[in-house]
């Protein structure tokens, strides 16, 4: 890399610089540096781990004191140009990505968190509330040849046969006969909730109020609405495993940016192909929240709109209280109070709440809680039910929606669920390893 006109912050050669300037401390020095250029603005420049790749995949992550700090860090974006960049990467060398700094004070923001084609390279701890996270994600790939042969390849991701095209059936059913979405930039932050409506305690979802909640159906020539999904990658969803076990990734369609499930197609949705399902080993097919996570890889790569986008998945560095009680969302297209399926999606809010005041309060679930369960409640009894399985109970942090769990189970009451009681749900912070390690970016 030529950094004739950049200065290495790490080493801190300006004494006059480094007394105003606090440059974070982070545990990723081969992959990611400080700068600052002749004009005097700061860069973080990333390094991919190995030459010879030509599909680069970047997601990185900066924390800040303070609220409202997400302007501070830029779009990840090639380095030093999108030409240089892709000239550099035909010649073999290491792809570079780098973010600009901006209206920081007099601490640069800090990095927490690196991840390059869903490999983890580095992570650190967030600063404590209050404090904002600013997540930035750039993909980048070519087909042209490396120059440099000896350089080693990247492992194949496999792919699933392709779906036919030719069934009549499909092409004469409107489910199918969908709409490309309207492509937009500058959606690479996960966690952004959209607007929401204006009053209060309502229930509505508006459209791309959170736009990573998309629907799962199954089926081939005609198709049935399963199970609630959330996009944490541009090919991967999230989801509970008891809706996807043992299902053919070939029956299984996601429909990203959903939001009235009467219009077919609608308009700013995609529909997806699936290309694998995977589940945890330990899940065998019972409804057992313990394990009730599952993942589903996309075909293709989707494209981010205002309607399409991330949730942040939770951080190991993100502390637990002993005695719960922090505040979440589930959110759904599941059964209304009187049992009939919702048209639009609807929100509530719930409480978790330690499992031995699950546990008092619901002697039967006794079986079903684990340290990988939580449970959570709302008191008006409103939540999740029939249909709303997979939904992620989000939980706010610096400003982003984060995953804790995913819709499991919840006692019954005849044809709907009994939500004067709690909803039991699969702690995702408890197998947030085994997502990022199967997860596709």
């Amino acid at each position: 890399m030529t950094i004739s006109r950049l200065t290495f912050l790490g080493l801190c050669l300006n004494l006059v610089l480094c007394s105003a300037l606090q440059v974070p401390q982070h545990n990723c020095e081969s992959y990611f540096s400080y700068y600052r250029e002749d004009s005097g603005a700061y860069i973080g420049v990333f390094t991919a781990p190995r030459p010879g790749v030509n599909s680069l995949s970047w997601e990185v992550i900066f924390t800040a004191h303070g609220t409202n700090q997400a302007h501070t860090v830029s779009s990840l974006m090639p380095y030093p140009t999108k030409t240089r960049a892709f000239e550099n990467i035909h010649n073999g060398e290491r792809g570079q990505v780098f973010v600009r700094f901006q209206d920081f004070g007099n601490e640069l923001p800090k990095l927490t968190h690196a991840e390059f084609n869903g490999q983890v390279l580095c992570q650190n701890n967030e600063y404590d509330a209050p404090s904002s996270t600013m997540t930035r994600r750039q993909s980048m790939s070519t087909s042209t040849p490396i120059s440099q042969h000896s350089a080693p390849r990247e492992m194949a991701v496999p792919q699933s046969r392709p779906r036919p095209t030719t069934s009549t059936q499909n092409d004469l059913n409107p489910f199918f006969n969908r709409p490309r979405p309207r492509v937009e930039t500058d959606f690479d932050q996960c966690g952004v909730e959209g607007f929401a409506p204006l009053q209060i305690g309502g229930e509505q979802v508006t459209r791309g109020q959170y736009p990573w909640l998309a629907a799962l159906y199954e089926g081939e020539s005609s198709v049935k609405y399963m199970c609630v999904v959330s996009v944490i990658s541009k090919r991967t969803v999230i989801t509970a495993a008891h809706c996807i076990h043992d299902k053919s990734a070939n029956q299984l369609w996601v429909y990203l940016g959903r939001h009235d499930r009467n219009e077919n197609p609608e308009s700013g949705a995609s529909l997806a192909s699936v290309g694998r399902v995977i589940t945890p080993p330990a899940y065998e097919g019972s409804p057992f929240p313990d394990t009730d996570v599952g993942l589903l890889v996309l075909n293709h790569p989707m494209v981010y709109t205002k309607y399409i986008q991330p949730l942040c998945l939770w951080s190991k560095d993100f502390r637990l209280s002993a005695n719960e009680g922090e505040s979440g969302a589930v959110a759904g297209w599941g059964y209304d109070r009187t049992g009939e399926k919702t048209r639009f999606p609807k929100t509530v809010s719930v409480r978790l709440v330690p499992q031995a005041q699950c546990l008092k309060e619901m002697k039967r679930a006794e079986d079903f809680l684990t340290p990988r369960t939580v449970c959570a409640g709302n008191p008006e009894a409103h939540g999740p039910c029939f249909g709303d399985s997979g939904s992620a109970l989000m939980v706010l942090r610096n400003n982003r929606y984060y995953i804790r769990a995913i819709v499991s189970i919840s006692p019954r009451q005849g044809n709907i669920c009994d939500l004067s009681k709690y909803v039991i749900y699969c702690d995702v912070s408890k197998h947030i390893d085994w997502v990022r390690e199967n997860m596709v970016m």
